[in-house]
């Protein structure tokens, strides 16, 4: 009877096929993590182009029914930040606003009159855009959070939410500048394009010029934007328009 040898991996043979693994593996995971990444950017795209078309088909169709109330309309936009002019003498446009404090107040029904009914439009549109639980959270402002160390996900700490939302309107019901942060990625609608920033201390544009929106996802700014911003300064000659972070 022969009794054969099995004869099993060398200690040369086991440290090759590791190393070969090893490599494998080092291309492997950080192509499939830029995969998920992408995926997540590219989801998180499509629902802000989502909700922000279902908010400005609402606004649109209520102020084409309805005019456009002037108590909905009641911020200023600075498109001048010339330092050595006042505020009054700035270039500017009057526009509305919708924040998680105006979803907060929508959810609890405290006014439904002025500048709340244009919330409620864009709350309603909100909740039919696609199934989710936005959460109530508490009345806290999100433009504050405008710091790399008040940020986006330190908003949602505080405010006790799942999601913070900026939206700028003009007086034709589209939206200029909308902002929402969720499932850790925060993403922008600015000039006709979709910025998405996934930065831990990604933080909403609050005092800063709408140039910083771009810096903050790495990439270069329209020149004009650089004088845009929502300071938080009034226009008493203009009826004393609301302050953006009351």
């Amino acid at each position: 009877m022969k009794i054969r040898n099995k004869k099993g991996f060398t200690l040369v043979e086991l440290i090759i096929v590791i190393a070969i693994i090893g490599v494998l593996a080092a291309i492997a995971i950080p192509s499939m993590y830029q995969y998920v990444t992408r995926a997540k950017i590219s989801a998180a795209i499509s629902d802000a182009r989502t909700i922000k078309t279902s908010i400005e088909n609402s606004l649109i169709h209520h102020i084409a029914l309805n005019g456009a109330a002037k108590a909905g309309f009641n911020k200023v936009l600075y498109l001048d930040q010339e330092k050595s002019k006042p505020f009054k003498d700035r270039k500017y446009e009057v526009v509305g606003a919708f924040t998680n404090v105006s979803w907060y107040a929508y959810k609890n029904k405290s006014n439904n009159s002025g500048s709340a009914a244009l919330d409620a439009i864009i709350a309603g549109a909100m909740d039919n855009s696609f199934n989710e639980d936005w959460q109530k959270g508490l009345s806290k402002n999100p433009l504050g959070y405008n710091k790399p160390t008040k940020n986006c996900a330190q908003f949602l700490k505080d405010a006790k939410t799942n999601f913070g939302i900026v939206v700028v309107y003009n007086r034709n019901g589209s939206v200029r500048m909308f902002q929402i942060y969720r499932k850790n990625i925060l993403v922008t609608y600015i000039n006709g394009q979709y910025l998405a920033n996934i930065a831990d201390d990604a933080r909403f544009v609050g005092t800063g010029t709408w140039d910083t929106i771009y810096t903050d996802c790495g990439e270069g700014a329209p020149e004009e934007f650089c004088q845009v911003s929502l300071a938080d300064k009034q226009i008493g000659s203009n009826g004393n328009l609301g302050g953006w972070f009351s």
